[in-house]
């Protein structure tokens, strides 16, 4: 049933070059691979916390056992150029765990785009709140997902990534409701 599901939301078409296509956990990291010293920094070269467990570690292979969903953005000529990749953490909340985009290929909209292609697939799912957490100072990303209808739910600190803002966005009025009645917040729009 997922498969049917997916298949009806994926492949979407982020602007006329770039297109997001759901992939399989190894096409994701095989993509993020070959991506990621394009899209960020080092974290050892902003003076952070570098996670020395291997890849192979029981940890690492129970972390994966939690459903996810794999997300590749490719031009017209079948380049990766973005991806994103989140959990279901449980019956309620889809966790976006990790995104990047090229930075050529950054500032047009994909990521907001893609977000329209994710969260009707979401809700097919039943999903009814998304979180996400970034670094404070990764102001495209914080300002995308505001515009998109995320708010600022909380903030840590990591000793891997700094400080991170907290994001959600729930997916019907009644669980908004909730969130506002519980903290006692207006609706801001």
């Amino acid at each position: 049933m997922i498969e049917q599901l997916r298949e009806a939301h994926f492949p979407g078409k982020l602007d006329d070059e770039v297109t997001v296509t759901a992939v399989s956990r190894q096409t994701f990291y095989e993509v993020t691979n070959q991506l990621y010293q394009h899209i960020f920094t080092p974290l050892g070269e902003l003076g952070l916390y570098q996670d020395p467990t291997p890849q192979n570690s029981l940890a690492k292979t129970l972390a994966g056992q939690i459903h996810a969903e794999y997300f590749v953005f490719y031009t017209t000529a079948n380049e990766p150029v973005g991806f994103s990749m989140g959990k279901v953490v449980n019956g309620q909340t889809f966790f976006m765990e990790w995104s990047g985009i090229l930075p050529a290929y950054q500032r047009r909209g994909l990521y907001s785009r893609f977000l329209d292609v994710l969260i009707p697939y979401l809700q097919a799912l039943g999903i009814d709140r998304v979180t996400s957490n970034h670094m404070g100072n990764n102001r495209p990303v914080l300002i995308a997902k505001l515009k998109a209808g995320f708010i600022i739910t909380g903030m840590t600190l990591d000793e891997r990534h700094g400080m991170l803002v907290w994001l959600a966005r729930f997916l019907s009025p009644e669980r908004q409701h909730g969130f506002e009645s519980a903290f006692s917040l207006p609706n801001f729009g």
